[in-house]
């Protein structure tokens, strides 16, 4: 999953995809969010389209309330649609 990571951080700019704040020049695994469930969808845990960059708040609001962030949302209802699953 690490490489997955470093290929979503070198092929993004560093910025959260919420917020819009820098996120720095070092990757820290705090920054990636799986929006599609590793639990639920292991399928979808290496696609790159699973993973959105967030700050360390932004990530800690999304993993208590998964539905917090708009963007998040919307990607998730992308990512459902292309695995079939719309519940």
């Amino acid at each position: 999953m690490f490489s997955m990571f470093m290929d979503v951080w070198h092929k993004r700019k560093h910025y959260s995809e919420v917020s819009g704040a820098w996120l720095g020049k070092e990757a820290l695994s705090t920054f990636f969010h799986h929006i599609l469930p590793k639990s639920s969808y292991p399928h979808a845990m290496l696609d790159e389209d699973n993973i959105i960059l967030l700050t360390l708040d932004e990530h800690t609001k999304v993993e208590n309330d998964p539905v917090f962030f708009e963007e998040v949302n919307k990607r998730r209802e992308q990512l459902k649609i292309k695995y079939g699953r719309n519940s």
